[in-house]
């Protein structure tokens, strides 16, 4: 005979009653921000199947699905308590999509690398199909005119079309490292001179740092340093400083043995130390590391707050103290770099002093939230007179590609 119990926990939410069945054949759950958001059953009465009403709402964040075996009974069902943080955000932001005028821009891509110098956006490499890169053209997207153009370029073009390819500036030069063409092969390290437009050879592939693919970038104003990334036999986790002053390589401190290989980290310098978040391991990982060149050590730190779920191929930035995310890959396709893999969304930001996470677009609330992604190309840029996340492009659940301008830009800091 069916019994009705009393309810055990808090005063909060809502009461429901789907009413009395024999059992329950499955519990679909929906992950809100910092608690369970949604609950749907579905309950088995003899040889009929009876879905439940739907209870709460359907975040963003997605619903797993518990499948109970016929022989089985839910006998009781435990939630974790969570821990509430405060509701005024460190950051305040927003999102935009940058208005494209008609031009000619690199289009539909992912795995590509944009950077910032001065008033315009640089974008290279990146592929259509996955792992055959689209060309060596380098685009050029003026903030004034909101335009897209192919730069007039002299010099040492590189010589390959590439994808997995990373690019920072420093000043008016941008610093072009790695990627891979289909067959694996890879390009040097050079530098671009944005007000002659000139492409220079500065370490050939043989005698810098190892080739790879998918590896991070960050710079300052002294050092152009690259971390990790896959090389044609391994995942690494090396991390090398070019000064540009001297003009010469230096391999930093290598991490210890709890730190993993990986590709697909975000790497930014951040008052003076280089910060490694997250990446791909053969599994998505979410530990954090900081580097101090004073000291040539790394340093591992656990975060706290609304932490996003370990990703890689994310786009990344620096405001301030803070590291700002967005998206990214939560889990590999199993046909690898061919398919699209689970892609998520969602901006985060890392406070670097307190080490503490916040979600900036909060969940539920009526506003612009770019579609999930991952291996956009992204780059801390200036708009408008605002620091923020600049984003292009990218790979998209269905496994198309983006060819979106974003940029999030942080109101106060």
């Amino acid at each position: 005979m069916a019994q009705k119990l009393e309810a055990k926990g808090g005063e909060k939410g809502a009461v429901w009653d789907d009413g009395v069945h024999e059992n329950v054949k499955k519990v679909y759950v929906g992950q809100g921000q910092d608690c369970i958001a949604f609950v749907k059953f579905e309950y088995v009465d003899g040889s009929q199947v009876v879905v439940g009403d739907e209870h709460g709402k359907e975040t963003l964040l997605g619903v797993e699905e518990l499948e109970v075996d016929e022989d089985d009974y839910i006998i009781y069902v435990e939630a974790f308590p969570y821990v509430s943080f405060p509701t005024t955000p460190e950051l305040r932001g927003k999102l935009i999509k940058v208005v494209q005028e008609k031009g000619e821009g690199p289009g539909l891509r992912c795995s590509h690398a944009i950077a910032q110098a001065g008033n315009k956006i640089y974008s290279f490499g990146g592929e259509l199909t996955p792992n055959h890169p689209i060309d060596k053209d380098l685009y050029v997207f003026d903030l004034e005119t909101r335009t897209w153009s192919i730069s007039p370029v002299t010099g040492d073009v590189p010589h390959l079309s590439c994808l997995g390819v990373r690019m920072v500036s420093v000043g008016s030069t941008l610093y072009v490292f790695g990627g891979r063409d289909a067959s694996r092969k890879y390009n040097g390290f050079y530098t671009f001179d944005t007000t002659k437009n000139v492409w220079k050879l500065l370490t050939p592939v043989e005698e810098g740092p190892i080739p790879r693919s998918f590896h991070s970038m960050a710079a300052d104003d002294k050092n152009i340093y690259v971390f990790g990334g896959v090389s044609a036999t391994e995942r690494l986790k090396n991390l090398d400083a070019y000064n540009i002053v001297d003009q010469k390589w230096v391999q930093c401190a290598t991490p210890g043995e709890s730190f993993s290989i990986r590709g697909g980290a975000g790497l930014e310098v951040v008052q003076g130390k280089v910060w490694m978040v997250y990446g791909f391991n053969g599994c998505e990982v979410d530990d954090v590391h900081y580097y101090d060149p004073v000291e040539d050590k790394w340093t591992q730190v656990e975060t706290f707050g609304e932490k996003p779920s370990a990703r890689s191929v994310f786009a990344s930035a620096v405001v301030g103290k803070h590291i700002v995310l967005f998206g990214g890959e939560v889990a590999m396709d199993p046909l690898a770099h061919v398919g699209p893999g689970q892609l998520a969304g969602g901006t985060f930001a890392m406070n670097t002093e307190t080490l503490k996470w916040e979600r900036l677009d909060k969940l539920g609330k009526e506003e612009e939230t770019p579609n999930i992604r991952g291996w956009s190309a992204s780059t801390s840029g200036t708009i408008d007179g605002k620091k923020g996340l600049v984003m292009h492009g990218g790979k998209a659940q269905t496994n198309g590609r983006f060819d979106d301008l974003l940029f999030y830009g942080i109101d106060s800091a």
